[in-house]
């Protein structure tokens, strides 16, 4: 029996900025208020979202299996660096919305559910409303206005009395939700609109709201307030202001009802704030040297240039002194959490009356050593060094955090105070950059050393100047330097610089965006890496006019990620789910390098330097039929089979070459001779062994680019990943340097998968859905291995002598006919798999086996389910030991199976069963497989109708994915010459093949010989 579903967890302020950071959790709240999350579910113990990224849509997840686990992906860099990403904080916000959505609907139905008191009249002088408190205001100020949102559903909720509205502010050229004004900004407002703002207040407790649940009366009055003004909207409207007609609004003041005031005894329903209010913060304990969110960046001026900043001059302007003598706590709100003291004691009150909101303050100030004097309500620290750590520490959380308020007697004793901050040169230096990070300070570097090494997290000067070490900065850099170097055990330094090569830029820039809030790198380096982070950003490949027509959109980005990482001698892989077009995509990249010339070599005659796709044998006549079709501009060449090129000098006349694994292992030396414009490795999980002859012959081919192709999401093994790279880029993935910890070998190979996602492009087909069609058809050739070519051209020569001398004989035309049917089925066969007919055929010599078993693992590593339909029982039986003996479960259906509508329902319920194998005629109608997202013809049937049929018991009504459907056909057989007589002659094929049929077909010689030519 299945376990019951957890619900989701409380997403708010504080648990998101612990998961993600201060800014991460900021940047996040720019994305969700720009609407840009489009779903969030939840499926314990998963948060599933869809982000719109623009030209991507992003798949974030946050697995939260246990209290003290989350686990963050996403199809954004981060998310593929296993890094908690801004969609993943988006997709929470958006979730805990919905959720307070859903909970003010329930109280919306209670509010309905009581009876309106009703409201006599009583003078129309409306009380006089205190003045706005929560923003100030001033004729000098930055220009404000109200805007005012009603829901569409009017009409209805004003029936309920429970009237949701939204108020946005345009405060200059910004729009934002009206509580989020800046408290400390002057702004200029209407008087109209002073009276908005006096009425909100009002209702909500002295404070400013963006969502309001208001009765009918109250909406008339908000209304009456701003009469005649253009700033009244529809929310799914928010571009045309509703115009006013009379001194009403068509269409609202009608369900608002007629004007009434309420008896002084019975007042109206105070309107129901709908802006989040803060969840009680779970208690925890912080260590001494952390700040109170650990990955939030430093709100502090950081001065590059100088050595130190003084931190009370760096924020003079956000603390104006009142006057020349220290301020008294006294003066201070008793709502706001309050700091005094000097570099030798401190003294913090905290809020009043709020207990639980401040929890894990007063249980940091106690784990530091804080004494509670119950007297005053302060919180003392009286010990020099304490302090100082302390503050060294927390100073910078208590301002971002907790929005302290410090007395001017703390500024005062503290202005002489130090705090360190960190310091970021790169300069590009022959093709590489030289960068070095440091943390300022005005001490001697040795004094620091010591300082850390002994605790304290600061340092005095022999004059009594004091530093403060920031020990977040300290750690970061620390981790920078660990991350660079890739030494988990390397010491800290203040100083730390290296050369960069070209691949390691994107990598190191992630890790600086997160050191220093607002670095800038140089141009040249940011044209370089930059655009990686934002793929739809980057500049167009020059496709030729004619291929570019017939590219989807996430295509056209994919060739032209190819082509940057080309132009600037690196490498990738594509590794876009099956069925978004890795082939299509890799054929572009090839003809925009061989027409433009361009990369290290540019200059060579292109003739002479060929582009190589390597590809398993199976897939080589595939890639010939692709390239015909799409690229037929290119001179192209099948290397392969026993009449293949001896000598460099013929393929040199070629502009690509395609070659299989096989081949390119029998012949490296050739090969290997060659200087190539590109190498292409299709189906990268044939080198994912580094030892394997594969990999190794692969690696060593002179290319100018290098890139890999595959449906296998590739992140999870450092294995394989160092196989990959050391072809794609060799030395860019370090293998582990002797023997490791546990801990050092994890955080190792979490390193070298963040530097290897940057060059993983994936998109599956549930991120690019929007561009697809819902169904996807494909056709792969696959081209008979010697063996098979011999059984079946044996097979065909037997037939036609039968059919000769048949015919020869003076048999009747039925005769012949049944016999041409009966040898037209076995050529099926031989295609199909020869073991039909002989027995003792190897299995490994069977070409339709060996391209079954690509997309087989190919679907299995994405997370497809597949339906495998042949009009061959003993087809099916065979591959049903073939599945046996890789250990994979699967379903199998033919004429004589029994139950099965319950053999569907396991398929369908089960997910672990990757595979059902059915028969076309037993299952090609009734069923309803919508399970599976991918269907496998494994021999064509000539009725195409059928085939429709039988790929439509995967797509129907009910299937939330893309349905894939593949045939795989025996290339320069008679599948494929009835593939293309199948348009022409269609009802002579479905006659001739169907054996009820057979015997009456309307069909001549010519067309059976025509079949066997």
């Amino acid at each position: 029996m299945a376990l019951p579903s957890k619900p989701a967890p409380t997403f708010d302020r504080n648990f998101l900025i612990e998961l993600g950071g201060g800014i991460l959790f900021r940047q996040a709240e720019k994305l969700f208020e720009a609407h840009a999350v489009e779903s969030a579910e939840w499926e314990s113990p998963v948060l599933k979202g869809l982000v719109d990224g623009g030209d991507t849509v992003y798949t974030p997840e946050l697995n939260l299996r246990s209290t003290v686990f989350a686990e963050s992906t996403c199809s954004c860099l981060d998310g593929r660096r296993r890094k908690v990403c801004v969609h993943v904080l988006a997709t929470a916000l958006h979730y805990q919305a919905l959720k307070e959505e859903a909970k003010h609907a329930k109280v919306a139905e209670a509010l309905a559910a009581t009876p309106e008191p009703k409201l006599a009249p009583t003078p129309e002088k409306a009380p006089k409303l205190p003045r706005v408190r929560s923003i100030k205001l001033g004729a000098d100020g930055l220009l404000l206005r109200v805007l005012i949102f009603l829901p569409p559903n009017l009409e209805e909720a004003a029936g309920r009395g429970a009237i949701v509205l939204k108020l946005d502010a345009a405060a200059g050229r910004e729009i934002l939700p009206l509580n989020k004004l800046n408290p400390r900004q002057k702004y200029k407002v209407a008087p109209q609109q002073v009276a908005v703002l006096k009425l909100v207040e009002s209702w909500c407790g002295g404070k400013l709201s963006s969502l309001l649940q208001l009765t009918g009366a109250q909406l008339r009055q908000l209304l009456d307030a701003v009469r005649g003004e253009s700033i009244v909207y529809w929310v799914k409207k928010p571009n045309a202001p509703i115009d006013w007609v009379g001194g009403t609004l068509p269409g609202v003041h009608e369900f608002l009802g007629e004007p009434e005031l309420a008896k002084p005894e019975q007042p109206e329903p105070e309107p129901v704030t709908l802006d989040p209010k803060p969840e009680p913060v779970k208690k925890r304990s912080f260590p001494a040297n952390i700040s109170l969110r650990e990955k939030s960046k430093p709100n502090l001026r950081r001065i590059a240039e100088s050595k130190g900043a003084k931190l009370w001059q760096a924020r003079k302007a956000d603390y104006p002194v009142a006057s020349e003598a220290a301020a008294s706590m006294e003066h201070f709100s008793h709502k706001s959490v309050v700091v005094d003291g000097s570099p030798h004691y401190l003294a913090i009150r905290l809020p009043s009356g709020d207990t639980a909101s401040v929890q894990p303050l007063r249980t940091l100030l106690k784990a530091e050593g804080f004494m509670l004097e119950p007297s005053n309500r302060k919180w003392w620290l009286r010990d020099r060094h304490k302090v100082l750590n302390f503050l060294a520490g927390h100073w910078k959380a208590l301002e971002r955090d907790w929005q302290a308020e410090f007395t001017d007697n703390f500024k005062s004793k503290l202005q002489a105070v130090e705090v360190s901050a960190l310091r970021v040169e790169a300069k590009e230096d022959g093709g590489k950059f030289a960068l070095e990070v440091s943390l300022s300070q005005s001490t001697d570097e040795m004094e620091l050393r010591r300082a850390l090494a002994s605790g304290k997290n600061y340092v005095e000067a022999e004059g009594g100047a004091i530093t403060l070490l920031d020990r977040t900065s300290v750690e970061q850099l620390h981790q920078l330097e660990r991350s660079v170097s890739g030494q988990a055990d390397r010491p800290f330094t203040p100083t730390f610089s290296k050369r960069l090569e070209t691949q390691d830029l994107i990598d190191v820039e992630d890790l600086l965006d997160e050191l220093c809030e607002g670095w800038q790198p140089p141009q040249a380096w940011q044209s370089r890496s930059r655009a990686l982070k934002e793929v739809g950003a980057l500049e167009a490949a020059p496709i030729r006019p004619g291929f570019d027509a017939i590219l989807r959109t996430y295509q056209r980005i994919g060739v032209a990620w190819f082509w940057h990482l080309y132009r600037h001698q690196l490498g990738g892989i594509l590794a876009d789910e099956m069925g978004l077009g890795k082939t299509l995509q890799a054929l572009a990249l090839i003809e925009c390098i061989v027409t433009q010339g361009s990369g290290p070599s540019a200059g060579k005659p292109a003739a002479k330097r060929p582009a190589l796709v390597v590809c398993p044998a199976s897939l080589v006549e595939n890639w010939l039929r692709e390239t015909a079709r799409f690229t037929p501009n290119l001179k192209t060449h099948k290397h392969h089979g026993p009449k293949r090129a001896k000598e460099p000098v013929v393929l040199e006349e070629y502009d690509l070459i395609i070659t299989s694994y096989g081949t390119l292992r029998q012949d490296a030396e050739l090969l290997g001779t060659m200087d190539w414009c590109v190498v292409i490795g299709d189906e990268a999980q044939h080198i994912k062994n580094r030892r394997s002859q594969n990999a190794k012959t692969l690696t060593s081919l002179h290319a100018d680019g290098r890139f890999l192709l595959t449906g296998t999401p590739v992140e999870n093994s450092l294995d394989d990943l160092l196989s990959l790279f050391s072809f794609l880029m060799p030395g860019y993935l370090q293998k582990p340097a002797g023997k490791m910890s546990q801990d050092d070998k994890a955080w190792h190979n979490k390193r070298q998968a963040e530097r290897a996602a940057a060059y993983i492009l994936r998109r599956t087909k549930k991120e690019v859905a929007p561009e697809l069609p819902d169904k996807i058809e494909k056709t792969f050739f696959c081209e008979l291995g010697n063996k098979q070519q011999r059984f079946y051209q044996d097979t065909l020569e037997k037939t036609r002598r039968d059919i000769f001398n048949l015919e020869m004989s003076g048999a009747n035309a039925g005769r012949v006919q049944f016999a041409a049917f009966t040898e037209l089925l076995r050529l099926r066969q031989a295609c199909v798999d020869p073991r039909i007919l002989d027995e003792e055929f190897p299995a490994k010599d069977s070409a339709k086996l060996a391209a079954f078993d690509e997309v087989l693992d190919e679907c299995l590593d994405a997370g497809s389910r597949i339906l495998v339909f042949s009009s061959f029982v003993t087809a099916l039986q065979l591959l049903a030991d073939h599945l046996e003996q890789k250990g994979h479960k699967f379903c199998y259906l033919d004429g004589k199976t029994k139950n099965r509508l319950a053999i569907c329902d396991q398929f369908n319920e089960d997910e672990s069963i990757p595979v059902f194998l059915i028969s076309l005629k037993a299952g090609g109608t009734g069923l309803n497989l919508t399970g599976a997202d991918t269907v496998v013809h494994y021999d064509p049937w000539w009725n195409p109708a059928a085939e429709a049929q039988a790929t439509d018991r995967a797509h129907r009504i009910g299937q939330t994915k893309v349905v894939t459907s593949i045939k795989l056909i025996a290339a320069n057989t008679v599948e494929e010459k009835v593939l293309e007589l199948q348009a022409k002659k269609a009802e002579i094929l479905q006659e001739l093949f169907d054996e009820s049929k057979a015997a009456n077909a309307k069909v001549n010689l010519d067309d059976i010989k025509n079949l066997l030519k």
